[in-house]
């Protein structure tokens, strides 16, 4: 317990020494880093955290993360049958087929990777519900004419890296929701903004993370009522480390 802890604020002290002192890093191109520096062995839950990670510390992780986001379905009344959800970043299919599983109505998913989105076309080719497209959350939201009533961003705000588009893709996502609709989001919503966690050996910024106040202030602004974050600490339970797998429910 304690040492994952430590290992958690050591990414924190990290992020403070990169990002405030050394100004280290240039922002990526999420474009291609992800197929060229991550999708190296295919597509899989384990592999949309790290090809080093273990299948069973993946879905440890995958298990907390969707304990949070049923916490609050039930205890907030959030219908998950006959609904449409958009998933963004969706790797591996996780997530689409969590509210698959659920009985959502439709379904559609973004990501940025090739290999990604060719794995999720193959995947889903007999299911007419659901569409898959490439490009960044900013550009196909503008091609979406329908609205979700929960659009699903689990592991990927951090990966926007870039201020502007941050800000952005939360302004779009507000405007494809409808009165009562949830925004998901996982992350890590501490006191600190902007911090730069996760720079890769050729000196790119894959990961930001923004602050609790900062992203409450952008989601009141772009018209959601109500947000709450779930604090998860099930990373302390397991001797490996995972991701930030904190939960914010933002509710227009």
């Amino acid at each position: 317990m304690l040492k994952q802890y430590l290992l958690k604020r050591k990414k924190i002290a990290k992020g403070i020494y990169n990002t405030y002192l050394k100004s280290k890093g240039r922002n990526y191109n999420d474009s291609e880093w992800w197929d060229k520096s991550f999708y190296t062995e295919g597509v899989s839950d384990r592999q949309t955290i790290s090809k080093k990670k273990s299948p069973i510390s993946s879905e440890y992780h995958y298990c907390s993360v969707k304990l949070q986001i049923l916490k609050h379905f039930y205890n907030h009344d959030t219908r998950a049958k006959a609904i449409s959800v958009l998933d963004i970043g969706s790797g591996s299919g996780h997530w689409i087929d969590f509210y698959k599983s659920l009985g959502f109505q439709k379904a559609v998913g973004i990501d940025v990777s090739k290999i990604s989105v060719n794995h999720l076309k193959k995947k889903y080719i007999n299911n007419s519900n659901i569409k898959i497209y490439l490009g960044t959350a900013t550009d196909i939201i503008d091609k979406l004419n329908s609205p979700f009533n929960i659009v699903n961003a689990i592991g990927v705000m951090f990966h926007i890296v870039n201020d502007s588009e941050w800000n952005e893709t939360i302004t779009k996502i507000a405007g494809l929701i409808p009165e009562k609709g949830v925004f998901i989001a996982g992350g890590h919503f501490g006191s600190l903004n902007g911090l730069n966690v996760q720079i890769d050996p050729n000196g790119q910024i894959n990961k930001r993370l923004r602050s609790k106040s900062l992203w409450k202030k952008t989601l009141k602004r772009a018209g959601f009522s109500e947000v709450r974050i779930y604090k998860n600490n099930s990373y302390l339970w397991i001797n490996d480390t995972l991701p930030e797998n904190n939960i914010l429910v933002a509710t227009k």
